[in-house]
């Protein structure tokens, strides 16, 4: 977001490049880990056909109101190495003359979102009192594992976490 503003004025603290230079390392941090989560779930959603990576860029654009922007020079990387970790696989594919290579989440890729998911949604809930916003977890839909906060679908409840193995089904029978 920082990197977006171009004219600011002289006195401004981000005028100071020691201070522009460590908000901006903050906000590239925080930024590459959601923007992993949200290319994943937007993969997720082109399942049947898969996605392609100027598909990707332009619908994290939009979906995110310009706040989510990867270059492709930074997305194609990011993508190659979550085809080498087993998280995506990728075909080319020639549609309407046109080759591209398509990405589609592995079932383990699958796996590993809805622990980045449930990861994420605890992390802001634990840290929404810090802050001035509230997150309200749906927890008529999902339960989320209490050792690795694994986001579980409650109509897909296993008896065990699919990512680390506790055993959550005496968690749902409790409330009985």
């Amino acid at each position: 977001m920082l990197k977006k503003v171009r004219t600011f004025h002289p006195n401004a603290l981000i005028a100071d490049l020691h201070y522009r230079g460590y908000v901006e390392s903050f906000e590239s941090e925080l930024m590459r880990g959601i923007s992993t989560v949200a290319i994943l779930q937007i993969m997720k959603r082109f399942s049947d056909q898969g996605v392609y990576g100027y598909q990707l860029v332009k619908m994290l654009q939009d979906e995110t109101n310009n706040v989510l922007i990867i270059d492709e020079g930074t997305l194609y990387p990011l993508l190659k190495k979550m085809e080498k970790d087993g998280v995506l696989v990728s075909e080319r594919k020639n549609v309407d003359g046109r080759t591209r290579r398509y990405y589609n989440l592995t079932d383990d890729g699958k796996k590993l979102l809805n622990h980045m998911l449930g990861f994420f949604s605890k992390l802001l809930e634990a840290v929404a009192p810090l802050s001035d916003f509230e997150i309200k977890l749906p927890e008529d839909k999902y339960m989320f594992c209490p050792n690795c906060a694994n986001k579980i679908k409650l109509e897909d409840l296993t008896k065990f976490c699919e990512i680390c193995g506790y055993f959550v089904e005496e968690l749902t029978n409790q409330g009985d």
